[in-house]
């Protein structure tokens, strides 16, 4: 029987306008090891639709034009080892928000960082 959706695919997936997206789908993959599933590309070589694989999820992403503007959002995302994955990401250009803690009660230890295009992340792992 055929799925209404793609096999592995989450049924909500996040959708990022970014300015160069080519850049931030790199630091994805340099950050989170992201892996690219879909990628369709416009005539002048920008992005059109790209979908990525972080651990379970599918991120969408798309270059900004004219008509859809690019815009900025929060993301959380487990990650096996939250300080390495925030060290990754400062020594990749990001910008420090929070180092990784964690706070009396939560279960969680989390730090978080904005990346070049403005998107919030908080990184979490449970240890």
């Amino acid at each position: 029987m055929k799925s209404y959706k793609p096999e592995n695919y989450n049924s909500l997936s996040p959708y990022l306008i970014v300015d160069n997206a080519s850049k931030f789908v790199q630091l994805l993959i340099d950050i989170f090891d992201a892996k690219i599933l879909r990628r369709y590309d416009q005539e002048n070589g920008k992005i059109m639709h790209i979908e990525l694989l972080l651990d379970d999820s599918v991120i969408m992403i798309s270059d900004s034009t004219e008509e859809y503007k690019a815009n900025t959002t929060m993301l959380h995302f487990y990650v096996p080892d939250v300080f390495k994955t925030y060290e990754k990401a400062l020594s990749l250009g990001c910008t420090a928000i929070d180092p990784p803690k964690n706070n009396e009660g939560d279960p969680d230890t989390r730090g978080s960082f904005y990346d070049f295009a403005g998107n919030y992340w908080a990184v979490s792992t449970q240890y």
